[in-house]
């Protein structure tokens, strides 16, 4: 069976920045109500026709109160059908952050276009779907559209300053895997000079993350390693399963200066927590280690 060619490319940046921009609802709105005040003005007419006779026909007043009560009526229908196309949004939104959580990112990517294939009901909404837009794009190496999303997010949506951190920071690295070496860099020194006094550890170990890979990349390991010893303790306990990506860029800093049992430690450490196939497919500087040296083990099975 032939399926149906889509109506654009898939995950076709332009168009989908274009199909997800909020478009106001007044005209639908203005629509809906016309309609009820019509049919408001139909009661009143058929009311004063069942009437008839001597008896009093209903007043201006009660025309009134008639187009009153369907203007509420619209205003209120509306209300409840806005509620409900928010909340169906916010439960698409949140079903693909879980997918890119689990890494099931083939699914997260026919999600995320079908999210931003028509106007979001809010531009917070579309700003979310934009950043899953631009994680989705860097796992498929399509690191320059992955900068574009980026940058449309930085010059057209307002940010609070720890999504603007988190924006800026997938940018950089998306940068450096596409080769953006100065651009990069300036993205890196511009984080540092926003930093925010009193950062957390968090954002602290993010930065520190990139700028290791940063000079494993450019071939400074001296100054990888520098950074390495300097933020461990935040790197160990704000990055989870990605400590492993330290630890493999440590690994390769330090078989650049030739330091091979460190570079062995390192390497162990970063294949416990991540399978290496992973590891180069991130960064692709750790295939050299590859024929080098040993990934750590397979646990024993478990009888």
């Amino acid at each position: 069976m032939t399926l149906p060619a889509p109506e654009f490319p898939f995950l076709d940046v332009p168009t989908l920045l274009e199909t997800s921009q909020p478009v106001p609802r007044w005209g639908g709105w203005r629509l809906a109500g016309a309609g009820m005040v019509g049919a408001g003005v139909l009661v009143w007419f058929l009311i004063s026709q069942a009437i008839g006779g001597d008896a009093a026909e209903p007043s201006f007043s009660t025309l009134i109160s008639v187009v009153l009560g369907t203007i509420a009526g619209a205003w209120v229908f509306n209300g409840a059908l806005t509620s409900r196309e928010f909340r169906t949004q916010q439960r698409q939104i949140d079903a693909i952050q879980e997918l890119i959580q689990l890494h099931r990112w083939p699914e997260a990517a026919i999600q995320v276009q079908d999210f931003l294939s028509r106007p979001a009901r809010t531009a917070g909404a579309r700003g979310q779907a934009m950043l899953f837009l631009a994680m989705v794009l860097a796992r498929y190496h399509r690191f320059e559209e992955a900068i574009t999303v980026y940058d449309h997010i930085l010059d057209e949506l307002e940010m609070d300053d720890a999504a603007d951190h988190t924006v800026k920071l997938g940018r950089a690295m998306a940068m450096l895997r596409a080769d953006n070496l100065l651009d990069a860099d300036r993205a890196i020194a511009e984080l540092r000079r926003d930093m925010r006094t009193g950062a957390g550890g968090g954002e602290l170990a993010a930065l520190a993350l990139v700028e290791i890979y940063r000079d494993v990349k450019t071939g400074h390991p001296v100054e990888a390693l520098e950074m390495f010893d300097l933020r461990l303790a935040d790197l160990r306990r704000y990055l989870g399963h990605r400590l492993g990506d330290v630890w493999a860029l440590a690994a390769r800093a330090y078989d650049l200066l030739q330091r091979k049992p460190e570079a062995q430690a390192a390497f162990e450490n970063a294949t416990v927590l991540l399978p290496l196939p992973e590891l180069i497919r991130r960064y692709p500087e750790i295939a050299a280690l590859k024929d080098k040296l040993s990934p750590a083990p397979a646990p024993a099975e478990v009888l």
